[in-house]
């Protein structure tokens, strides 16, 4: 009779530590390197980019991210331009053994800070622009796995908000899972 109750006790207890493996969060941590091809104003340029990211597993199918993106650092002659952002977004994934296809959709507050010439001819001066703008962000990409706890991102990445800025990236990253 002991045995019985001692095999039930352990289906129990497998079935409840199964359940909360499964309900277990699933943290990661992604560094990418990329493209950007900016516009705002009346400028537009392509820079290198790079960006770091903390995503947290929500539920079976969606993650939350927040992650920071240096967009660009641009300087040519009299033109001096950088941005950068911070960002909110919750991805939605369907899942292979090959790896992870996702779509982002978030919020971003990018600050954008720039010198530029203005004046004439007679009186050349430059200008100073420091702001922050709010953006919407959009993005699609594809996470494959590599090791059990590693993957490599693959990442299309759109960024529009005030004042007409616009941004579209191309990542490519390194994703570690933290279980």
């Amino acid at each position: 009779m002991k045995q019985y109750l001692w095999i039930a006790s352990a289906l129990v207890a497998g079935t409840l530590f199964c359940s909360k493996a499964e309900a277990a969060p699933e943290n990661y941590g992604v560094v990418s390197v990329g493209y950007t091809d900016f516009e705002f104003n009346d400028g537009s340029d392509r820079e290198f980019a790079y960006s770091v990211a903390y995503g947290h597993k929500i539920d079976r199918q969606w993650y939350a991210e927040v992650g920071y993106l240096n967009l660009f650092d641009y300087s040519e002659d009299d033109l001096e331009a950088e941005s950068e952002a911070l960002y909110l977004a919750l991805l939605g994934k369907a899942s292979s053994t090959e790896g992870e296809l996702f779509y982002k959709l978030g919020v971003a507050r990018v600050d954008v800070a720039a010198t530029v010439p203005c004046g004439d001819d007679a009186a050349p001066a430059s200008c100073n622009y420091d702001d922050g703008l709010v953006a919407g962000l959009v993005g699609l990409g594809f996470d494959y796995y590599v090791f059990q706890n590693a993957m490599v991102r693959f990442e299309y990445t759109y960024i529009g908000g005030e004042d007409s800025f616009s941004t579209n990236m191309l990542n490519l990253g390194f994703r570690y899972n933290f279980n």
